[in-house]
């Protein structure tokens, strides 16, 4: 490993000659021009999975877009609900809506998972993983979800997949108004607007989400705490605003979410504080805002992109400066990542493309450490810097589809990465394609591995990972099905070293898994089904890795007609391996969850709704000794104009 000054060094060889290169690719493209309407039939492509526009079924990566669409006639108001029922996604929760979460894909860790929003990474820098508890839908306007490992695109954190999420985006003018209310004090209102703007088109959405159905805690195993239930309250905006032309276009954005959630801490009970009073508020805000402009030059477009992400989380403990320990739980993390890409693209002749890339990351983390001596808060402040460059083909040679990506990074506190993606399909008839993929990925280390006073280690390298894929794939108009074998080995992994308080490289990870996916629509009729078996351990112990199912299966249909339209989802997961809430280890039980949502239009651009939230009412775990939402029914009118 190469050890960097924070002071800065000379660019790597690699950055500097792609930046040479550039400007010579970019001029053998002067003389010819290329029509810019692409970003038009975003409906019906993919971003993710090549950085380029792709139809769905030209990406060689096993990928799911979920559209606005499809959000609105399940009535998903919860982004993690969402995604959890997707092929090869899972998610644990420590209680009901707002609570801290975390998210796997493919069996990998909440931290190997890269979440964009409009092309920025939210990626805590000082925790690692992406904080989703307090997203909504409403802001929404697709999502693309991208399995497996695209370190070579996107850089760390992206060993398990990606999921990339777009703001709302629409280019016919309108304005729609929700609201919703149902049991467990469930509250759900937004509005949302599209109207042009000179030559631009101005999207705006904003709303409020409320709940306050459980205790967090399951009382059976932490028997004295309030009964009382726990709430969340969130508020949510989105703005962009776009313009497009024949040669270019030009786009700004911002976003913004503030999250607060009550829950119950059955840890710092003290002969001074009954365990009923023990009562702790998260005050969670994450916000973007970015500026992006693309040009033709030639043959190949250019495109600038800035951006700025936060994430800012406070924890509040009730009886906060009664208590020298409680005072300690009294944690703040802020974390802020600005972005500077500049990105080729530039057609090959016949069906190839080439595409590169510079990116500068700014990096600050700041976060506070209780000291147990002086009784006061001890604020800690990291900063780092990323250099990245990348390049890649993508499209058809010699009849066959290829997709190539290299990509450097080079950190200034823990040294350099250098990933490659080898993808390749093969049609072996006209709705047939064989794929196999490899590729090598890394995970940086968060700041808190790195400078958590006492419990860090700032020695620890990145964790690598190599992983191998294949698949079969069936494509028919309305029909698809694909199967797809994974491999994933990841090196240097880390986790907490025996006996220490502190990580540590210490660990091997093996994930090995299937999955399965289907899906049909035809004349109002939506069906799909999938399942994965998957095998996520730790290779040196043999143990299961922690809240991943061996086994999930999901099925969905919905049927639209004249003014009715329904959805209903079924899900059955396996049992999973956890820690116990006090000590020692434990093994969730299997459960089946449903959902069921129907719409009534009773005028024109005016529609009742009514969803049942885990219909069969299952009692189950994501964590074990936290509490799930039980059913619950919400009711409410939508009106479009």
């Amino acid at each position: 490993m190469v050890r960097l000054d924070s002071a800065g060094a000379r660019a790597p060889a690699s950055l500097r000659s792609l930046i040479l290169l550039l400007p010579a690719l970019l001029a053998a493209g002067v003389a010819q021009a290329q029509d810019a309407d692409g970003a038009g039939r975003l409906g019906a492509v993919v971003v993710t999975a090549a950085r380029i526009e792709q139809p769905v079924e030209d990406a060689l990566p096993s990928v799911t877009v979920i559209t606005r669409e499809q959000i609105d006639a399940s009535q998903s108001r919860d982004l993690v609900e969402l995604l959890g029922r997707q092929t090869g996604i899972e998610f644990a929760r420590n209680g009901g809506q707002g609570a801290q979460t975390s998210l796997f894909v493919r069996g990998s860790n909440s931290n190997q998972v890269l979440v964009l929003v409009d092309g920025a990474p939210i990626n805590s820098v000082a925790l690692g993983a992406a904080d989703l508890a307090g997203f909504a839908t409403d802001d929404i306007d697709r999502i693309e979800i991208v399995r497996g490992n695209l370190s070579s695109l996107y850089g760390a954190d992206a060993i398990g997949g990606v999921v990339q999420i777009f703001t709302r985006a629409g280019r016919t003018p309108g304005a729609a108004v929700l609201a919703e209310a149902g049991q467990g004090h469930t509250r759900d209102g937004n509005i949302a607007l599209t109207t042009p703007l000179g030559p631009a088109m101005l999207n705006l959405s904003a709303g409020f989400r409320a709940q306050r159905a459980i205790t967090s805690i399951d009382l059976a195993q932490a028997p004295g705490l309030d009964p009382a239930a726990d709430g969340n309250w969130n508020r949510h905006a989105a703005l962009r605003l776009d313009a497009h032309g024949k040669s270019g276009e030009i786009g700004a954005w911002a976003w913004g979410t503030r999250n607060d959630t009550q829950w119950l801490d059955p840890f710092n009970a003290s002969a001074s504080i009954p365990l009923d009073r023990i009562l702790q508020v998260q005050h969670a805000t994450q916000d973007g805002v970015g500026l992006r402009a693309a040009q033709d030059l030639g043959v190949t477009r250019l495109s600038l992109t800035a951006s700025q992400s936060r994430d800012d989380s406070i924890d509040v403990s009730t009886v906060a400066n009664t208590d020298p320990y409680t005072d300690g739980d009294n944690d703040r993390f802020a974390s802020r990542r600005r972005q500077l890409t500049l990105e080729a693209k530039t057609p090959l002749g016949g069906a190839a493309t080439w595409i590169a890339g510079l990116e500068h990351i700014n990096q600050d983390a700041a976060f506070t450490v209780w000291d147990y001596v002086a009784l006061t808060d001890h604020p800690i402040a990291r900063e780092r810097r990323v250099d990245s460059a990348w390049t890649g083909l993508v499209g058809q040679f010699a009849g066959q589809q290829w997709q190539l990506n290299l990509r450097h990074d080079r950190y200034s506190d823990f040294g350099s990465a250098d990933t490659g993606l080898l993808g390749w399909g093969w049609a072996i008839g006209p709705a047939w394609k064989i794929t196999a993929q490899a590729s090598s990925g890394f995970r940086a280390p968060s700041f808190e591995d790195l400078y958590y006073p006492n419990y860090s280690n700032p020695a620890l390298r990145p964790e690598r990972a190599r992983t191998l894929e294949a698949g079969l794939r069936w494509h028919d108009g309305p029909a698809s099905a694909g199967i797809a074998a994974f491999r994933n080995r990841i090196a240097d992994l880390i986790e907490e070293a025996a006996g220490q308080a502190r990580p540590a490289n210490v660990g091997h990870a093996a994930i090995d898994g299937i999955e399965w996916q289907s899906a049909l629509a035809r004349d109002g009729l939506r069906l799909g089904a999938n399942a994965s078996i998957e095998r996520p351990r730790n290779q040196d112990t043999g143990q299961p890795l922690l809240r991943r199912a061996h086994l999930n299966v999901k099925l969905s249909a919905g049927y639209a007609q004249g003014p009715w339209g329904t959805s209903f989802d079924l899900q059955r997961t396996s049992a999973r391996d956890d820690l116990g809430l006090y000590a020692g280890s434990v093994q969730l039980a299997p459960y089946t969850l449903a959902r069921l949502a129907l719409r009534r239009a009773i005028a024109r651009g005016v529609q009742l709704n009514l969803r049942v939230e885990n219909l069969f009412n299952a009692r189950y775990q994501l964590v074990d000794g936290y509490n799930t939402l039980p059913r619950l029914l919400v009711a409410g009118i939508e009106a479009r104009f």
